[in-house]
């Protein structure tokens, strides 16, 4: 048997960039195929409709609490709904975090004050995994000399994300080969309607991903092949 999970998949409730709900996308990825998705919304740093007024138990709420929700129809569709979240460090520097929770969230406060580097460590310490959003994207509100992150502190790279274009992937996995690092991929997904005839992406296994640990566990071991369906580009 072979399981596609989408790594990378954001939902209305905390992206500003989104368009359609969690629960909406766990029924259209369900009806598309997937074994199940990680939901990755902006993190505070990043495009996030959350409000800077809220105290920090709020805010960690608003991600936690629409994901627990949506969790309850994706038990009863015996699909994996995964927690993850994609924090801002810069023009095109973005992390993807898995393996994390809200009692990591709540018991982090200081999560988006501290350098990169020292939340990689307390997210790995916890047992997660972090992964390079989209390295090399190229886009026009992007400086073309802007300085690339230090991805030594990282545990993987994204080698496949379905809304970069192919040179930029490839180089992704070029980078991620000669710097000894894991990989994921994802379709970076906004919205229900991409699933049908748009660049969608992940990760195939062969068993099912059912826990953030499961996930964790399968990245670090270097589980799964890269899965792409691309539209004319």
């Amino acid at each position: 048997m072979e399981y596609l999970y989408d790594l990378h998949v954001h939902s209305s409730e905390c992206s500003k960039c989104a368009h359609s709900t969690l629960i909406e996308m766990v029924k259209a990825y369900k009806d598309a195929g997937y074994a199940g998705f990680a939901i990755t919304n902006h993190f505070l740093r990043g495009y996030s409709w959350i409000p800077a007024e809220y105290t920090w138990e709020q805010k960690m709420h608003c991600y936690w609490d629409p994901y627990i929700e949506a969790k309850k129809l994706a038990d009863e569709l015996d699909f994996d709904l995964l927690f993850g979240i994609e924090e801002n460090y810069g023009m095109a520097q973005e992390v993807l975090f898995y393996g994390i929770d809200l009692d990591f969230l709540l018991a982090n406060p200081d999560m988006c004050d501290i350098p990169i580097e020292e939340l990689c460590e307390r997210v790995r310490a916890y047992g997660g995994f972090s992964s390079h959003a989209h390295p090399f994207r190229e886009r026009d509100y992007i400086p073309k000399d802007y300085k690339r992150m230090d991805i030594s502190y990282l545990d993987g790279l994204e080698i496949y994300n379905a809304s970069n274009k192919n040179p930029e992937n490839i180089k992704a996995e070029e980078l991620m080969k000669e710097a000894g690092l894991k990989f994921t991929a994802g379709s970076d997904n906004h919205m229900t309607w991409s699933l049908e005839g748009g660049n969608v992406g992940g990760l195939i296994f062969d068993h099912r991903i059912r826990t953030s640990k499961e996930l964790c566990d399968a990245l670090k071991s270097g589980e799964g092949r890269v899965y792409k369906k691309e539209a004319d580009r």
